[in-house]
């Protein structure tokens, strides 16, 4: 190295190094992490590493824990102190350092919540620089959400606000959970939107507004949240769509008719932003209910629990010992959603999961059940971009039953589950190595788009059930067991299991080269379907299913053109049957540097 660049690699740790504040300064903030060694902030804004060296080659295990590059340790060499920028740190470094000057964040399921620190005399903090921090990449910005906020926060911040960096954003070295300190309960961040007041006739006090973007009151026909529209927001997606839990095109129309009618709308065309919207309050998602109702102390619950979950997980090498239940939705007679342009939804259904089936059995050690089998083809997979009806699917119990009924098929393939569940069990595999997936595409409104997750909402659970109308007696997987059963602690404990696992999956299909789209205009995961009329169930293999952790996935909308054409991909159906197997690999902490 020439002297020339020496003296300015000096000058340059020299200017740096006189950024650092005195512990208590105004502005700044010093945190020893070790002797000698510190994490300085200025401003809200200059964060770097501050380090007292030995002299000579004796730095190098000094600097050799916390630079990316161990070669750079020259650069700092014979100097008694020297200032690395953040960039130059390694993740691990990088994560201490930001958790010792903002000793309020923490990491949860959602993603890493922000206690902004400085503002005004004290300093200005940056969306940029915390995406660059926690991200590695400034752009990010506009994903960071102020908890009970619409949009990206506003320059410039305050100090107190929370903010919330998305988990499928963060660098993997920021991801791990942390413990949450104890002055802060983490909250799930919602679709959110300004605070509006409520107006008409109010006779009783209005519910104070708990949840993002919604108003809490009561008039002469109940009580109801009041929504004010956004600019290019509509009631089917912008409020039907976000904050209830109704999917189906019928159900979703028949919701907007009756949220029309309650906000005094006659013509939803001359809708504009600026409108307020009044949805019932039973209408709405258990997420989206005000503070002290028991839907919301539920919901509560089974977050709760599923931050506790989301930090004790159990890792497996390569997902020796796990056990997936595959279910291609439909089949046989039973087509699915009506097809259009040739993707049926049964077939479309069937390839995603041979190719997930594949997959697991060529690149991983665990064990995989496919609840149906086409007797044509087997589990070969297809790349076909068009269908047409095919009949010759059994679901594989003993003996097979040709899928002639969608309600019998429903029920024996939990019963198969439930069956294959006992054995795994009785072989000394753990309950949390057993996962089941059923597959299925929506039939949505052409304006819905992306993959959705649903989790059996434990509220919603039987205590008991027995299917009737048919002789399932005669197959030795219901034999056994006629009558399905659930306490409140296992309904509690399934959501709260299968829930980590869906905001995995999820995750893992944003994180995706090609990225998998998600649902985007409202929560992805949904622990419910609600049908036209408001009566909210869970579907029947996910309801009556005894594996604690069971998602159903909703690929995506047949009735959107995007989203069809990407059924009719193979190549498409491919990365999506990748991503899942990704997502595995992240649950059961088996996950390659690729997936990460």
């Amino acid at each position: 190295m020439t002297g020339w660049l020496r003296r300015r690699i000096w000058i340059l740790a020299f200017l740096v190094a006189g950024l650092a504040p005195a512990a208590g300064a105004q502005g700044g903030i010093r945190c020893e992490l070790e002797p000698g060694v510190s994490a300085v902030l200025r401003a809200g804004r200059i964060l770097f590493l501050e380090a007292q060296l030995p002299p000579g080659n004796a730095a190098r295990g000094v600097l050799s824990r916390y630079l990316a590059s161990t070669d750079d340790w020259r650069l700092y060499k014979d100097r008694t102190a020297v200032a690395i920028p953040f960039s130059k740190l390694n993740p691990k470094a990088q994560r201490a350092t930001l958790e010792a000057v903002f000793p309020q964040d923490y990491v949860d399921v959602f993603g890493w919540w922000h206690t902004v620190t400085y503002d005004g005399a004290d300093g200005t903090e940056s969306t940029l620089l915390l995406a660059e921090w926690l991200t590695g990449n400034p752009g990010n910005s506009r994903e960071i959400r102020v908890k009970d906020a619409q949009g990206p926060p506003v320059e410039p911040l305050v100090k107190g606000q929370r903010l919330l960096v998305p988990m499928r954003l963060l660098d993997p070295a920021m991801k791990t959970p942390t413990q949450t300190p104890t002055n802060t309960t983490p909250t799930p961040l919602s679709t959110p939107a300004d605070p509006v007041e409520v107006t008409g006739s109010v006779k009783e006090a209005p519910i104070s507004p708990e949840v993002s973007g919604l108003r809490y009151g009561s008039d002469a026909e109940g009580k109801y949240a009041e929504y004010r529209l956004h600019k290019g927001e509509t009631i089917y997606s912008g409020v039907v769509g976000r904050f209830t839990d109704y999917s189906g095109h019928v159900e979703v129309q028949g919701a907007c008719e009756v949220i029309q009618q309650r906000s005094g709308i006659k013509n939803e065309r001359k809708i504009c932003a600026g409108q307020r919207i009044r949805i019932p309050l039973e209408m709405l998602a258990d997420r989206y209910q005000p503070q002290g109702t028991e839907e919301r102390k539920e919901y509560d619950e089974v977050q709760a629990e599923t931050r506790r979950l989301a930090g004790d997980k159990n890792s497996t090498k390569d997902l020796e010992g796990v056990a997936v239940i595959l279910d291609p939705g439909h089949g046989g007679r039973d087509t699915g959603a009506p097809p259009v342009g040739g993707v049926y939804e049964y077939a479309v259904n069937y390839d995603i999961a041979c190719r997930i089936k594949s997959l697991l059995e060529t690149k991983t050690r665990a064990r995989v059940f496919m609840t149906m089998k086409d007797l044509d083809r087997g589990f070969a997979v297809s790349n076909a971009h068009s269908f047409s009806e095919d009949g010759n699917k059994v679901v594989q119990t003993t003996p097979p039953y040709y899928n002639d009924d969608a309600k019998v098929s429903a029920n024996l393939r939990w019963y198969l589950a439930n069956d294959i569940y006992k054995h795994e069990r009785a072989a000394g595999v753990g309950e949390r190595n057993v996962l089941f997936t059923s597959i299925h595409c929506d039939a949505l409104h052409r304006e819905m788009q992306g993959t959705m997750v649903y989790v059996p909402g434990a509220a919603h659970r039987r205590e008991s059930e027995t299917p009737n109308g048919h002789d399932y007696s005669q197959y030795a997987e219901a034999r056994g067991a006629r009558a399905s059963s659930c306490t409140d602690a296992q309904a509690l404990r399934d959501e709260a299991m299968s829930r980590v696992f869906a905001e995995t999956l999820v995750g893992a299909l944003r994180a995706h080269k090609p990225t998998v789209q998600v649902h985007d205009s409202g929560d992805p995961v949904r622990n419910v379907i609600r049908q036209k009329g408001g009566k909210a169930y869970v579907p029947t293999v996910l309801r009556n299913n005894c594996v604690p952790t069971k998602v159903l996935i909703e690929t995506a909308n047949m009735n959107n053109a995007e989203d069809r054409a990407n059924l009719a991909d193979p190549k498409w159906r491919q990365s999506f049957a990748e991503a899942y197997v990704d997502a595995l690999r992240r649950h059961y902490g088996s996950c390659p540097p690729y997936c990460e």
